[in-house]
């Protein structure tokens, strides 16, 4: 037996290009050559917005294929497994393994438990539930919508597809449990929020960290808790954006002028230098930092932003779940300019809102060594690659057998 196996984890959100069938390919081109040039003995899989897709089922098809039927990926692994939930969450968690007979995946309705794996694909889409995976709405039941916008361009709060999908598995005699989610995804509910100064966290991150303390209870109530979990989804998390405008105020020396509707409610926000000219506007459906938006975010790979990516901290102090520095460009929110060229969009704020989170289990399986090619890596799929707006993100790591 080896002391080391490599895993690569690899979490997506194809929300926004579910309708895009070249994007998707592209997209998933990306995935498979992250995980065939790291070559690893198993790597996890997990996609988020499935029902953006006009054909929720078609799209999982397509993923899944693109991914098990690439020649690399066909090659190194004799087998995979995957549930693509396109009824209920529309989350898709998809596992490739080097050697099967190492690999168990654990059915609570089984009465032994852990069920060998077998060679071969065995891939389950479109069904409302699948051995070995269990589906969690934090309680939300849904009608079906692809996205949260009304017709007039408004949110619509109460058709929000949040959830999770896990399964646990025993891999070289390692119990894991991988737990694939999509929390609470708007931003900011309204202007407001970002106006008043004294908002240390806004509703929509109150009710983020709400559903993963939801997660964190049925971890325990399913026993898992003394497994090795790792938790890569979309967390939509947000930059704390009263304090990044602070920020920008103070540094351009500008003038912060608030336009209230004919209520009273705040607008819009923008920053205005003494020569008159916009640096700043906030609106609705807007984030735009107009001469240096892009430049700013992109700065030393998102690190002059970094110090507003806390919405996550409380999580990790509390000691529940742990994350590697993201040293990396926000993972949101690309678009092509009129050249081409990939660039940060202007409508919402980019962020780092897919991230990969692991507990204390996990931790002490990973291997922690800076100085040789097996420690661990945490950073952008497609970096230099449109693949859509939202940027998938890769945990590299080698776990410890011994």
């Amino acid at each position: 037996m080896p002391e080391y196996i490599k895993q690569v984890a690899i979490t997506g959100d194809i929300s926004t290009i579910g309708t895009d069938d070249d994007l998707i390919r592209a997209w998933c081109s990306e995935v498979a050559k992250e995980i065939y040039e790291q070559k690893c003995e198993f790597a996890v899989v997990h996609v988020q917005g499935l029902h953006s897709a006009e054909n929720p089922d078609y799209a999982a098809r397509v993923i899944c294929g693109c991914i098990t039927d690439n020649p690399e990926i066909y090659r190194a692994f004799d087998s995979s497994i995957a549930f693509f939930d396109t009824k209920l969450t529309g989350l898709g968690n998809l596992y490739l393994f080097k050697d099967h007979s190492e690999v168990q995946y654990y059915d609570r309705f089984s009465s032994t438990g852990y069920i060998n794996l077998r060679s071969g694909h065995q891939h389950s889409i479109g069904n409302k539930e699948c051995d070995g995976f269990i589906q969690n709405t934090f309680g939300q039941s849904y009608t079906f919508r692809r996205d949260f916008y009304n017709d007039d361009g408004s949110r619509d709060l109460a058709n929000q597809r949040t959830g999770f999908l896990l399964a646990r598995f025993r891999i070289h005699g390692k119990e894991v449990t991988f737990v694939n989610l999509n929390l609470h995804s708007v931003p900011f509910e309204d202007v407001n929020e970002i106006a008043t100064k004294n908002a240390s966290i806004t509703k929509a991150a109150a009710k983020r960290e709400d559903q993963i303390e939801m997660l964190l209870k049925e971890l325990d109530e399913e026993g898992l808790r003394n497994d090795a979990i790792l938790v890569a989804g979309s967390f939509n998390s947000q930059l704390h954006e009263t304090d990044l405008l602070n920020y920008l105020a103070k540094t351009q020396m500008v003038q912060t002028v608030a336009k209230k509707d004919e209520d009273g409610n705040v607008e819009s926000i923008e920053h205005v230098d003494r020569h008159g000219r916009r640096t700043t506007t906030v609106e609705r459906t807007r984030f735009d930092l107009h001469s240096i938006h892009d430049w700013f975010f992109r700065l030393g790979r998102g690190q002059m932003v970094k110090r507003y990516n806390g919405e996550l901290a409380n999580i990790a102090f509390k000691g529940n779940l742990k994350e590697e520095t993201c040293f990396f460009q926000p993972s949101r929110h690309y678009e092509l300019n009129e050249k081409g060229k990939e660039e940060f969009q202007r409508t919402l704020c980019p962020a780092w809102s897919d991230r990969i989170m692991y507990n204390d289990r996990m931790n002490d399986l990973f291997r922690h060594d800076s100085f040789c090619a097996s420690g661990l890596y945490y950073g952008l799929v497609a970096e230099e690659k449109f693949v859509g707006p939202h940027k998938p993100v890769t945990l590299h790591a080698s776990i410890c057998l011994k």
